[in-house]
């Protein structure tokens, strides 16, 4: 793979996204039901040399209920 933005070589892939806090995750929220959700975790690819995120991905099945509401991790 190659940086779109500068050319290097030098990506590292599928990174995972970190937590902000101890309890908290990061990710793309889904739902099932009206009272459980869920967190589908996020990976990107990174440009070690220009330091672009070059993609964002999940790795989970796309074929979920995605919420559009932000906020906590209940609820839609």
């Amino acid at each position: 793979m190659k940086c779109p933005y500068c050319g290097s070589e030098r990506i590292e892939e599928g990174i995972t996204w970190g937590k902000s806090t101890e309890n908290g995750a990061i990710g793309l929220k889904f739902t099932r039901g009206t009272l459980w959700s869920g967190i589908a975790p996020v990976y990107s690819d990174l440009c070690l040399d220009c330091k672009a995120i070059i993609k964002t991905y999940i790795k989970d099945e796309t074929d979920k209920e995605w919420s559009h509401i932000p906020g906590s991790n209940f609820g839609r």
